[in-house]
């Protein structure tokens, strides 16, 4: 099956369009402000720079639009691929032996794929159509026109917080009840979802035509504590509604559970299931395998005087990688608007933020994935 790892690496992909046209997003407004900067009190004039902004503003959006374009393509070669791996699944193999998909099975599979295909473009569209990039645009220009214009001596001073601001919040998009976030992270979230919802379904849907009576919670390492004693479990598929619906649950060898409020696969949960038949299929994991992942998630380390499970040491990677994405952009802010003092501010941070990351990964053994995940397109280091 299409698991997290798969997942993760095939939404990276697509996510390095968002990463460089956010990259591009702040590198116009800040260009914008160095030039105001450039300009007296006497011939600042915010209606000729509206003719500026007018023309940065279209040229955006037909980038925002270019991007949306080709990852609507990537989404929907991604499902694509989703399916194949579902039909190939070597889960299905043995009960294929003894009953095919119908040709109305396939069809529906088929149709279900470009369903989520379809729902995740319109979200994708969406997205693009909510993005306020004009209105922090000008907010940005006019906090830098009334700096010139009131003639204030330390300009650079003046309009650090809206660099900054700029850096830490990039693009960003507005939802009905006035919420932001940051455009990136949201179709991030879209794909991850939409990808995870359909290697789910098609999974299901295949253990439904071939007659499967139960699933199996996929397991891996550094689990989330709540989900940790029931991942590479089977449950009948009554007994899995249970779980799903905050009632107490039993897997297939007897073991009792109490209500989990958590439901698998949702709120940013990273498990899914795979259809399971008690008549043809085998458990992936045995109680052994699992004994030793929690063993292993629970001895975890101490950072800093605290005891971390390897799973809180994920995170807290996961933390620092983001707050170095966010000191890059902020760099590139800073230097498009020629401020070399934020831009060295910035890089000293991203030094100290570095420092702690490796220390992170020497003391609890886990992988750096600082190339990947703390990568910013068009950053370049500073020497301190």
């Amino acid at each position: 099956m299409f698991d997290e790892v798969n997942i993760s690496k095939a939404v990276d992909k697509i996510m390095k369009n968002y990463e460089e046209l956010n990259t591009y997003y702040i590198t116009k407004v800040a260009r914008q402000i160095k030039i105001i900067g450039k300009l007296n009190p006497s011939s600042v004039n915010r209606i000729v720079l509206m003719t500026q902004w007018g023309s940065d503003i279209r040229e955006i959006t037909a980038k925002i639009a270019e991007v949306v374009g080709v990852s609507v393509k990537q989404v929907m070669s991604l499902y694509q691929k989703v399916l194949e791996d579902t039909f190939h699944d070597k889960r299905f193999a043995e009960a294929l032996k003894h009953k095919e998909l119908t040709p109305r099975d396939v069809s529906r599979l088929n149709q279900f794929t470009q369903a989520v295909g379809r729902q995740t473009a319109g979200e994708l569209v969406n997205l693009a159509n909510t993005t306020v990039a004009e209105q922090t645009y000008r907010d940005a220009v006019d906090k830098a026109v009334l700096a010139v214009s009131s003639g204030l001596s330390d300009y650079k001073q003046a309009t650090r917080d809206v660099i900054r601001d700029l850096g830490n919040s990039g693009l960003q998009v507005q939802y009905p009840s006035g919420y932001h976030k940051r455009l990136d992270s949201a179709v991030q979230q879209n794909i991850i979802d939409g990808t995870r919802q359909l290697a789910q379904q098609t999974s299901d849907m295949m253990g439904q035509a071939l007659g499967y009576d139960a699933v199996e919670i996929v397991a891996h390492a550094m689990s989330a504590p709540d989900h940790e004693p029931i991942q590479g479990r089977v449950f009948l598929l009554s007994e899995f509604e249970k779980l799903q619906s905050e009632q107490s649950f039993t897997d297939i060898d007897g073991n009792t559970y109490g209500p989990i409020r958590r439901a698998i696969g949702q709120w940013n949960c990273r498990h899914s299931t795979n259809s399971f038949s008690t008549q043809y299929s085998k458990r992936m994991w045995s109680d052994e395998q699992l004994q030793d992942m929690a063993d292993k998630n629970g001895q975890g380390c101490r950072i800093d005087g605290k005891h971390y499970t390897m799973y809180g040491v994920s995170q807290l990677m996961r933390e620092l990688e983001t707050k170095a994405r966010r000191e890059k952009e902020t760099a590139i802010a800073a230097q498009a608007a020629g401020d070399e003092e934020l831009r060295k501010e910035c890089q000293m941070r991203l030094n100290a933020i570095s420092k702690k990351y490796n220390e992170v990964c020497a003391i609890s053994g886990l992988r750096s994935q600082w190339s990947t995940r703390a990568d910013v397109e068009g950053f370049r280091a500073l020497k301190i």
